[in-house]
């Protein structure tokens, strides 16, 4: 049953729940991306700046602020959230792809000048390679995660 109603006001925390997910990545890519980048990058790229420098949008430590809003807002809109637990998984599945898309995109920019890798690659973790696309097909997180975030609010 596909329904649109806000439910009493509940429907709020369906919608800060994925936003605050999202909102956690993006930072933390900012973050990340700075933390790698060379130091002509760290002065250049737009996001981030040094403390008291003028290029970026905020400094480190006020993006580390937003990284932990983030994930206190996602802890404390789940607590609110009153919804099942299929809702529940649809919202943080949706969120995290494209909180996922939004990390690499921060990050790249960060570091490289560059949002989209241009070749496929490979995610190497806990011992794996995990083989993954590069270039704009990345945007397949973003259509797919809102998709599945769409489904999470009103599929019931």
């Amino acid at each position: 049953m596909l329904t649109i109603s806000l439910w009493g006001g509940k429907m709020i925390w369906e919608i800060l729940f994925p936003l605050f997910i999202i909102m956690y990545w993006a930072c933390e890519g900012v973050t990340e991306g700075y933390t790698f980048a060379s130091a002509k990058r760290k002065k250049e790229n737009k996001l981030i700046h040094p403390n008291n420098g003028s290029n970026g949008i905020m400094d480190y430590h006020a993006w580390r602020i937003f990284e932990n809003l983030g994930i206190w807002g996602t802890v404390f809109s789940a607590f609110l959230m009153v919804t099942s637990l299929k809702s529940f998984i649809l919202l943080g599945v949706g969120s995290w792809l494209i909180g996922t898309f939004c990390y690499e995109a921060n990050l790249n920019h960060v570091y490289y000048d560059k949002i989209w890798k241009p070749v496929d690659y490979k995610w190497h973790i806990f011992g794996y390679d995990i083989p993954w696309f590069g270039g704009k097909k990345s945007l397949i997180l973003v259509g797919l995660g809102a998709v599945i975030i769409l489904l999470g609010i009103f599929w019931r």
